[in-house]
C-alpha cells in the first residue's frame, strides 16, 4: 500500500481521536446497580456460609480454656499433694483466679464413693468449671490416689447443659482408677 503523508497524517488522527474518545468514556463509567448488587449478594452468600464456623471456633476456644485451666488447677493439685499429702479444698489456696470471662472456678471435695460426704480430701478432690451461660457444658477434672503410690487425674465433660450442684467425681478403688461425676462422661485427652 501507498499512502501519502497527508493520507497518513490523517488516518493517524482519526486513531487517536477514536482512541481518546474511547478512554473518556470509559472513565465516565461507574458500576452499574445491578453490579453493585450481584456483589452484593456474593458478599452475604459467602458471609453466611463462614459465619457459623466462626462462632463454632469461639466455643471451642471457650471449652479449651477450661480445659487447660481444670487441667491447671489438677498439676496444681497433684503439686500440693506431694508437699502436704492432702489436696486444697479452696481455689485461693492454688493460687489462681476463681473466675475467666466464660467460666467459674471451684473445687468440690466429696467422699471415695462419690458423695457430698463425708469429704476425704486426703484421697480425692473435684476442680470443677462451671459456666457461666446456659449455652456451654460443666468441666471437671477429678483427682485422686486410687493406689498406694499414684496420683491419677480424669477430665470429664458434662452429658447435660446447667448442671447443678456439681457432684464430685470418686474413686473405683478394686479397679484402681477415677470415675466420672454422674452425668458426666471421660474427655479424651
Amino acid at each position: 500500500m501507498n499512502f501519502k503523508h497527508q493520507e497518513l497524517n490523517y488516518l493517524v488522527s482519526l486513531w487517536l481521536r477514536d482512541r481518546r474518545f474511547s478512554k473518556s468514556q470509559m472513565n465516565n463509567q461507574g458500576f452499574t446497580l445491578i453490579e453493585l448488587l450481584v456483589v452484593i449478594i456474593i458478599i452475604g452468600i459467602l458471609a453466611a456460609i463462614a459465619l457459623p464456623s466462626l462462632l463454632n471456633q469461639t466455643d471451642k476456644a471457650r471449652f479449651a480454656e477450661a480445659k487447660s485451666y481444670i487441667s491447671l488447677m489438677s498439676r496444681l493439685q497433684q503439686s500440693y499433694y506431694l508437699e502436704k499429702q492432702s489436696f486444697v479444698t479452696d481455689v485461693g489456696e492454688l493460687g489462681i483466679a476463681s473466675s475467666s470471662a466464660s467460666y467459674t472456678y471451684s473445687i468440690v471435695a466429696g467422699s471415695v464413693d462419690g458423695n457430698f460426704a463425708p469429704q476425704q480430701p486426703k484421697q480425692l478432690i473435684t476442680n470443677v468449671a462451671v459456666p457461666k451461660s446456659q449455652a456451654f457444658r460443666a468441666f471437671v477434672g477429678v483427682v485422686g490416689i486410687p493406689g498406694v503410690v499414684r496420683i491419677d487425674t480424669v477430665f470429664c465433660i458434662a452429658n447435660l447443659s446447667n448442671i447443678n450442684p456439681i457432684p464430685p467425681g470418686a474413686l473405683d478403688v478394686p479397679a484402681q482408677t477415677m470415675v466420672c461425676p454422674t452425668n458426666f462422661s471421660i474427655q479424651a485427652q
